[in-house]
């Protein structure tokens, strides 16, 4: 183990969350409208568009087994293999058949890539600085959302879509490459033949994973239908939200790491959940941009407090050793409620008409997130009785 966080090998991997992020997100905000641009009705376009998330929900338990047993570079790379060929296929085919094997390869990729990296860190991020160095490993996809979309735009915009997909493929080249220049790891479990189902989801992860579970609903909430309340309400600019958001977070993530670390995993994660569940109370009766857009910056506060700290408590709960299962039970259950989120709301915007519908669905997420703070409140403070 090393003990100097900022170490080769955590470099290594900072940087290829970085690239993968940036590949990610520079063809998630133009792939629904190119699928429709090329003949494909939206029902079809947002059917291939969700098969990315499901396939990662199918992958996330077995990712964990390949991390904690194999090797994680050569997993890592072939990740990378799988998301470029996943990425490039949209440029080389119009069929549906094809089309949805393509973003199933992505899918695959892009969940592996996730746990091994998560679970490569771990092995070099000395054990009294896991909060901060989740936290730092969380700054590629932060970042990633904030600009790649941008330049993702403006590369269609410029040129064309296909070259989009080509260069969002060519970052995945670049992070195999910067794989090359690492060395390979056997992993002490590697020589096993049977699967149990502690390898598959970790009992003492499933705490830290249902409280980061409600951050996750609420992104789902958010994503899925804040454009339309901002619609309902007449607000416009609501884009926004997103980049105010994603600069919170770039700014708080190191600095809750390191709390964490020096004062305990309470004093960030109860104050999160708080902080997150006023925001989504306050939002759902915000009138205008400029208190939406304070909403956002309170929940990124709250959430870039909590959620690095609860991803660090799992692989710290778990032991560095199955670091990978930590990390895919983490994933499993944010990639659940990430998904159930939407359908709840649209039942409950379906059942209220108008903002009343809104009001009741964000104030349902506060009830979530305050739900979440009690639990964890009881549970941290047994842990911590346990320990002394």
């Amino acid at each position: 183990m090393n003990e100097k966080l900022w170490n080769r090998h955590y470099i290594f991997i900072l940087t290829v969350n970085t690239l993968n992020a940036f590949s990610f997100y520079m063809t998630a905000t133009i792939l629904a409208k190119y699928l429709v641009n090329i003949g494909i009705t939206v029902t079809m376009a947002g059917f291939i568009v969700g098969l990315f998330s499901l396939t990662s929900l199918c992958c996330r338990p077995f990712s964990g087994i390949m991390a904690d047993r194999l090797n994680n570079i050569s997993m890592l790379k072939w990740s990378n293999i799988l998301m470029g060929i996943g990425t490039l296929g949209f440029t080389i085919t119009k069929q549906v058949p094809l089309l949805i094997i393509f973003r199933i390869i992505n899918g695959v990729g892009f969940a592996l890539s996730g746990t091994c990296q998560i679970a490569f860190a771990s092995r070099h991020i000395p054990k009294n600085k896991m909060g901060e160095g989740i936290g730092y490993l969380g700054l590629g996809m932060v970042l990633g959302s904030a600009v790649a979309p941008g330049i993702g735009l403006a590369i269609a915009e410029s040129f064309s879509m296909n070259v989009t997909f080509i260069s969002s493929a060519a970052l995945t080249l670049i992070a195999y490459l910067i794989l090359c220049f690492e060395k390979d790891i056997k992993q002490k479990n590697s020589d096993r033949k049977w699967i149990s189902l502690s390898e598959l989801i970790s009992v003492k992860a499933i705490p830290y994973t249902l409280v980061a579970g409600s951050f996750s609903f609420v992104n789902g909430i958010i994503a899925s239908y804040l454009v339309l309340y901002a619609e309902e309400i007449g607000v416009k600019g609501i884009s926004i939200y997103f980049t105010v958001c994603a600069v919170v977070l770039f700014i708080i993530r190191p600095v809750s790491g390191k709390l964490m670390d020096k004062k305990g995993i309470r004093v960030t994660v109860l104050p999160g959940l708080l902080l997150t569940a006023i925001a989504m109370f306050m939002l759902g009766r915000s009138r205008t941009l400029t208190m939406i857009l304070i909403t956002g910056a309170i929940r990124s506060l709250g959430q870039g407090t909590a959620q690095p700290s609860l991803q660090a408590g799992c692989i710290n709960a778990v032991g560095n050793e199955k670091s990978g299962v930590a990390t895919s039970t983490y994933y499993l259950g944010s990639d659940i409620c990430q998904g159930f989120g939407p359908m709840i709301g649209g039942a409950i915007v379906g059942e209220l008409a108008g903002i009343a519908g809104y009001t009741a669905l964000f104030s349902t997420c506060g009830i979530l997130l305050l739900c979440a703070f009690v639990f964890f409140f009881f549970f941290s403070k047994k842990k911590a009785a346990i320990r002394n």
